[in-house]
């Protein structure tokens, strides 16, 4: 019968393991595959991902839309259909197909800054055969735009195949504002710029305060409004709200990205220094909190001078204390007490014996 060894046999007297456990003294050889094994899991957990996020960075579409393909069973995980965006995927292993078709993570991201002219749809295809933005931009990469601008819109339009970045701009609260600038059918009254700046109710909730000025030397009627939320035609639905119509609505800057150098219908790429300065714009702010230093009351008078007493009293007896071991360390004469004594009486004796002499005289 062959014996099964189970634990390995030592050849070299440097091969000997140490000890795992000093205090039991158990024998183990050092595994480096044991070792790494909660490494290895860790590693297989981080490359899971959300499948809408994953369809987004994919440069398929915005994270919101992902939502939508999703919900209604367009996408397929290794050939089954799933309905929950936040199911965790493997993209180096798990196919994921959208609409029969299979995606790939991105790899490179591309960044642009459009100046939207007014009649175009800000989409990638239009049923009413509209031209869209994407007619503007003659690049293979397929792109899509982060937020919408209105057919009589014009400015600034960013288009990315970077789905996170895409995010990061549009949800509400990475707080990104967008800064447009309209003209009015008639003077802003002061009262309206407050309203604006506190909230206007639209679809039966507030939206987030606006940043509003008026421009100067323009009769009151041009004014800059920034917004960090994206709901449909928001700016003048805001504006419709409170008695004004829009007679023309500009987009002029984006994450502090303007058009700088570009004409309506031209595009450029973002320079690193404002992908960078529009990404520290949507980094979640550290909020910190100072407390007020807590006010200690004064007490009333009648407490001070009870503190006063007991402090005075605690002295007087210390005081006392210090005279008793004095008198004590310092040695005594009972015979020259005495003649001190004696010499005081008979002077107080002669003192009076004068008194009563002047009341006779």
């Amino acid at each position: 019968m062959k014996k099964v060894i189970k634990k390995r046999t030592f050849k070299r007297s440097d091969d000997v393991p140490d000890y795992i456990n000093p205090e039991k003294k158990s024998w183990k050889k050092h595994d480096p595959e044991e070792e790494n094994f909660e490494e290895v899991n860790d590693s297989n957990e981080t490359k899971l991902t959300r499948l809408n996020k994953f369809i987004s960075n994919a440069g398929v579409t915005a994270r919101r839309k992902a939502d939508e393909l999703i919900f209604t069973g367009r996408v397929t995980v290794n050939m089954q259909t799933v309905t929950e965006p936040g199911t965790k995927v493997n993209p180096e292993k798990d196919v994921i197909k959208v609409d029969g078709e299979k995606i790939k993570p991105q790899s490179e991201f591309i960044y642009v800054v459009l100046f939207k002219p007014r009649g175009y749809v800000t989409t990638t295809h239009d049923e009413k055969g509209r031209p869209t933005v994407m007619d503007l931009i003659g690049l293979n990469t397929r792109l899509y735009p982060i937020g919408r601008l209105d057919y009589d819109t014009d400015g600034v339009l960013l288009l990315t195949n970077d789905g996170e970045f895409s995010n990061m701009m549009m949800h509400p609260r990475h707080k990104v504002f967008k800064t447009y600038f309209a003209k009015l059918d008639k003077p802003m009254e002061e009262n309206d710029v407050k309203k604006l700046r506190e909230g206007i109710m639209l679809d039966g909730r507030p939206t987030s305060r606006a940043k509003v000025r008026i421009i100067p030397n323009s009769g009151e009627q041009n004014i800059w409004i920034s917004i960090h939320e994206g709901r449909n035609r928001q700016v003048r639905r805001m504006l419709e709200s409170i008695g004004y119509m829009v007679q023309r609505l500009k987009r002029v800057e984006y994450a502090r990205i303007g058009l700088d150098g570009l004409k309506p219908g031209e595009w450029r790429y973002l320079s690193p220094e404002e992908l960078l300065e529009a990404k520290k714009l949507a980094t979640p702010k550290q909020v910190v909190i100072r407390k007020p230093k807590p006010e200690i009351p004064e007490a009333p008078e009648e407490v001070k001078q009870v503190k006063k007493g007991k402090k005075g009293g605690k002295k007087k007896k210390k005081k006392e204390k210090m005279l008793k071991k004095m008198m004590k360390t310092q040695p005594q004469n009972s015979d020259s007490g005495s003649d001190v004594l004696e010499s005081i009486s008979k002077e107080l004796e002669n003192i009076s014996e004068q008194i009563s002499d002047n009341k006779e005289e």
